[in-house]
């Protein structure tokens, strides 16, 4: 007999793929701890500080091949 996590998964691979999206969020939210909360928190607070640093000419950005080194 398949285990409760097979038969779960085999229900959430029949949904629509925006229904799989939002169950797949909720089960990873269900995870996340108070301190992954607090992290994104701040950098998302970070990447508002650089994005507006950068439209005031206050933060030169770099290519994303720079940046990662790699293009695409």
């Amino acid at each position: 007999m398949p285990t409760l996590e097979k038969q779960l998964a085999t229900v959430a691979m029949a949904l629509p793929p925006h229904k799989r999206a939002k169950l797949a969020g909720l089960i990873l939210d269900s995870i996340e701890t108070k301190r992954d909360k607090v992290i994104a928190v701040k950098w998302a607070t970070e990447a508002e500080s650089r994005a507006k640093a950068h439209k005031k000419g206050l933060l030169k950005a770099v290519s994303l091949e720079r940046a990662f080194g790699f293009s695409v």
